[in-house]
């Protein structure tokens, strides 16, 4: 059977999920204010990829309570993350070992994701039977948990036991039905049953479900192919290499990234490309370590801001254009961008108050009398918002929406009075 185009699992991306969630579910009575400190710059650190600071932060914690659960779990996701598996194992087994014989009190939550990454590193080491016994373990531990039950059909896919498999897939979807690794997975299942028209509906799925994902337009292509329709399966191949050429250029980045973490164009580039091919979770990433690397970098809440702007997640992008103004307080654009923000908000003070600012300092900006009509017309001051356009329509003639804006207006106005 041709080959497929296997996935390549995100290790980075689960490891900083673990790191960044299990913080909140291990005791903490113990620890000191220097221990908490530490563990959030660690955690930091992680992810901003500077692995050698965060195991030195996370060593630290250690060096005074060696048994420190929480510690010695980011300590082992960190060693996941650089690829040092033979520390990883130590450490993670450690955890087991120390709540095991000295009775520390540690939820099902964390002896399951423990099992988890032990599972993780055992398929990368392809010790598949040792990588089952772990993900077995931690869904007894969280049989609510939508990754156990993933990692055991991935483990269950490689060993060829495709009817264990697509139970434990089911299952996975039936918690998470959003989980888009699994479609690929079943793709494959299908492709390798000798089911191609059942594979193409998966991996559809799949691409929809994350559009970044190089390895489903690959196999979508052969599924194509085996169905009879090579237009579909060049079309597939053609976005296979452009997604190809994605991760190629990224990888690059990053590589040079981990030599120079703060440099903050190359890291602006990086998000950009991210942005262009619709990874936005990745592209918010970029863009937060970005700010947190580079504190004064404006283009960095600007861009930020307007990628939140156009996931319509104006709560999370008005802060950003406030950081922009106080770096910069000449920065017109984040005032109208604010103006907009507040008054999709129905913030009309607000609005109106930065789209005048933004008036006072580009006088002839016609995007911000637009905004402030809006902001008029939204109040029912129809009268301000017919001035505001009068005033457009003088600074630019040529404005064919101010004109229909102004001419809508004065009907209305007209109706109105023949009303009374």
């Amino acid at each position: 059977m041709e080959a497929v185009y296997k996935q390549r699992n995100s290790m980075f991306a689960y490891g900083v999920l673990i790191l960044t969630t299990v913080l909140l579910l291990i005791p903490s009575v113990s620890k000191t204010e220097t221990s908490v400190s530490e563990m959030q710059q660690g955690v930091e650190y992680v992810k901003l990829r500077l692995y050698p600071q965060a195991v030195d932060a996370f060593n630290s914690i250690l060096s005074r309570n060696p048994t420190e659960i929480s510690a010695l779990f980011q300590l082992a996701n960190v060693y996941k993350l650089q690829d040092e598996l033979e520390l990883a194992i130590k450490t993670f087994d450690q955890i087991i070992i120390i709540a095991d014989s000295q009775n520390i009190p540690i939820n099902d939550r964390v002896y399951g994701v423990t099992h988890l990454a032990l599972s993780e590193i055992y398929c990368k080491q392809s010790k598949l039977d040792i990588a089952e016994q772990q993900a077995m373990e931690a869904v007894q531990r969280c049989p609510t948990d939508a990754d156990m039950y993933y990692r055991l059909g991935y483990i269950y896919t490689h060993q060829a036991k495709f009817d264990k498999a697509l139970t434990a897939f089911k299952r996975t979807l039936e918690l998470k039905p959003d989980f888009a690794e699994v479609y690929e997975w079943l793709g494959l299942i299908a492709l390798m049953q000798h089911k191609p028209q059942e594979a193409v509906k998966h991996y559809k799925i799949a691409i929809q479900k994350k559009p970044y994902v190089q390895s489903a337009y690959y196999n979508l292509a052969k599924a194509y192919r085996l169905v009879g329709d090579m237009e579909s399966a060049a079309e597939q191949l053609k976005l296979f290499q452009q997604m190809k050429t994605y991760y190629d250029k990224t990888y690059a980045i990053e590589g040079t990234l981990a030599e120079d973490p703060s440099n903050a164009a190359l890291r602006l580039k990086l998000a950009e490309i991210h942005v262009a091919h619709k990874h936005i979770s990745a592209a918010v990433a970029t863009y937060q370590a970005l700010i947190r690397l580079n504190p004064e970098f404006i283009a960095g809440y600007d861009k930020l801001g307007r990628l939140y702007m156009n996931l319509n997640m104006s709560q999370r992008a008005i802060p950003l254009f406030h950081k922009v103004l106080e770096l910069n307080p000449n920065a017109v654009e984040a005032h109208v961008r604010l103006g907009w923000l507040y008054t999709v908000q129905k913030a009309f003070g607000k609005a109106e108050a930065h789209l005048q600012k933004a008036i006072e300092k580009m006088p002839k900006l016609t995007l911000a009398y637009h905004g402030l009509a809006e902001v008029y017309i939204q109040q029912g001051h129809i009268e301000k918002a017919i001035n505001i356009y009068q005033h457009i329509t003088q600074i630019e003639p040529d404005d064919k929406d101010a004109w229909s804006a102004l001419n809508k207006l004065e009907r209305l106005k007209k109706e109105g009075q023949t009303k009374r």
